[in-house]
């Protein structure tokens, strides 16, 4: 099935693209999924489809002793400013943290750490979004325990003028996954445990979006069917009570289980629509697939509108059919692809 054209942008032979995110000039940037151990964490995509690191070898690398340097990166975003944001989720020795590359003047920006005082022992932080307006970065704190549950699912909040972190609505019921499995193209997607059992993943909190307007951010979990939206004001409030979070959460619409949402100004949401290896729209009337495709969209992972709402752009990279999500066997068919739909999304009320 096919109801909307998608353009290959660039493939990739061995390394799984992450989250893609596009400038201002129209120039994608595309995280390299960690589960791989890729070389390098972040690549640029030329308008001839090859791939760099970004913002060069030393900063995409692995991380030195000199502080320099990226454990893994999902997340990944570019502000108003041209500053391109990182998310390194860390390792044992290395602690998460954002990196901000300052791209108009090929610098760092500023590097914010994020404390354990605001992280659980299963912390997988791995995606976020950027409130301009307020200064802040909400990240998604799935958490993924040793059986594959998302046990703490929280939002972090980052205060981009203080440094300073919290950790907000944990274990939330909109965070919450399902109880169903997740099955895709007939299989359960689970993993086998250190002690040598099959288990379902259950995956909570990951998707998370700001509309273009700044005024709501949207999230829900990857194994859920429900997305949900806070007021911005309230979220970025480091003096709003529990009272306040929780009463702020107001469901959105019904979707189906995805890995990555963006959202345009009219509250619509597009989804990578997983178990359908499709793209979709979710909003309040209801679901509809815009394309389907089981060659280019298995497991469609991350989306980013560009700044004109003109063009969806889409990361598919098959983690469905890695041995960490298909009990130890893989049937990866690379190559893995980012791609783009045109949509023409509303960025300002209509």
């Amino acid at each position: 099935m096919r109801t909307a054209e998608l353009e290959i942008i660039a493939t990739f032979a061995e390394e799984r693209p992450g989250n893609p995110t596009v400038m201002r000039d129209g120039r994608t940037l595309i995280s390299v999924s960690a589960v791989g151990a890729p070389k390098f964490a972040v690549r640029a995509i030329g308008s001839d489809g090859k791939h760099r690191p970004y913002p060069n070898e030393i900063w995409a690398g692995k991380p030195r002793q000199d502080g320099k340097g990226m454990s893994g990166v999902i997340g990944i975003r570019t502000d108003k400013d041209d500053i391109v944001w990182m998310l390194d989720m860390g390792d044992a020795a290395n602690q998460p943290k954002l990196v901000g590359w300052n791209d108009r003047e090929d610098r760092v920006h500023r590097i914010i750490v994020i404390p354990q005082s605001v992280l659980r022992p299963s912390s997988f932080a791995q995606d976020f979004v950027i409130d301009g307006d307020r200064k802040r970065i909400y990240i998604a704190d799935m958490t993924l325990n040793a059986d594959g549950a998302s046990d703490f699912p929280a939002i972090i909040v980052v205060d981009l003028e203080t440094g300073l972190s919290r950790r907000v609505l944990e274990n939330h019921p909109s965070l919450q996954p399902d109880d169903a499995p997740l099955v895709i193209e007939g299989n359960p997607v689970e993993m086998v445990t250190q002690d040598g059992r099959t288990v379902p993943y259950r995956y909570g909190l990951n998707p998370i979006a700001i509309d273009p307007l700044g005024r709501w951010v949207y999230f829900g979990a990857l194994s859920g069917k429900s997305v949900y939206r806070i007021d911005a004001d309230a979220l970025s409030d480091a003096a709003a009570d529990l009272k306040t979070l929780t009463d702020g959460v107001k469901f959105w619409c019904e979707k189906p289980p995805c890995d990555g949402f963006d959202v345009d100004a009219n509250g619509n949401v597009y989804i990578t629509d997983i178990t359908k290896s499709a793209i979709g729209i979710a909003s309040p009337p209801g679901y509809r697939v815009l394309v389907e495709d089981k060659e280019l969209l298995g497991w469609p992972d991350g989306v980013e509108l560009d700044v004109e709402g003109r063009w969806l752009y889409i990361s598919s990279n098959q983690l469905h059919r890695h041995p960490l999500l298909n009990k130890g066997s893989d049937q990866s068919r690379p190559p893995y692809y980012l791609l783009r739909l045109r949509v023409d999304a509303p960025m300002t009320p209509s």
